[in-house]
């Protein structure tokens, strides 16, 4: 799919800003000149979709090979490797959206329907924006900011699939060169290396599953 950029106004600084309304993503440099293409880098993902409306979602799971050297999970849509986005009448849901489900179901947070005031879109918290409540939000689809009244964190994959908390065991585990995380949206479940533990130990720190999660995660926005 071909980018369709737009100007959307200036940054804080001033700057103008551009944005691919077709890949969500920011579309000038940092003059603020437009770009002939956008900035997602990710962006042939597009280019295959499943819409939920005409096909049973039965499973989706999210499999970071080693999440030490590579933050970009396969996702597994009923069992199969699926490397596109999802449908959903206006949503358009893509790896990031599925982390940020991960990092608020993690942290226990309350997700709420959020909704931009410029283009009406429902919005989805990413990254550290995933278990950090804010008022102010990026709407990923006009590239505009808006404002809620209450601090809140917004997630489109919430309002769609009755998704579960993560509830995780007591247990420590020490990380050598591999760690492996799978995530079952739909059971909950949060697999380390194959096990369920509430504690890593990673190059001598010992720190929660959630602390970890939650740095290494922070910048998928």
């Amino acid at each position: 799919m071909d980018c369709h950029i737009e100007y959307v106004g200036k940054m804080r600084n001033g700057i103008p800003k551009y944005w691919c309304l077709t890949h969500k993503a920011l579309a000038s440099d940092k003059q603020g000149n437009k770009l002939d293409s956008c900035l997602n880098e990710r962006k042939e993902n597009r280019k295959k979709s499943l819409s939920i409306e005409e096909n049973q979602v039965k499973s989706i799971k999210l499999v970071f090979a080693n999440i030490l050297e590579n933050t970009v999970p396969t996702v597994y849509i009923n069992d199969e490797e699926f490397d596109g986005v999802l449908l959903y009448q206006n949503c358009v849901l893509d790896y990031k959206d599925f982390v940020g489900l991960l990092l608020a179901k993690i942290n226990h947070v309350v997700l709420q329907q959020v909704r931009c005031s410029h283009c009406e879109h429902y919005h989805s918290d990413n990254g550290k924006f995933a278990y950090t409540p804010h008022s102010t939000h990026l709407c990923l689809y006009c590239g505009h900011f808006f404002r809620v009244k209450k601090a809140n964190i917004g997630s489109e994959l919430a309002m769609i699939f009755p998704t579960l908390d993560v509830q995780l065991q007591r247990g420590k585990l020490e990380i050598e060169d591999t760690c492996s995380i799978t995530y079952d949206l739909f059971c909950g479940s949060v697999l380390v290396n194959g096990e369920v533990i509430d504690t890593i130990v990673v190059k001598g720190e010992e720190l929660s599953l959630v602390e970890f999660l939650n740095n290494q995660l922070k910048d998928l926005y």
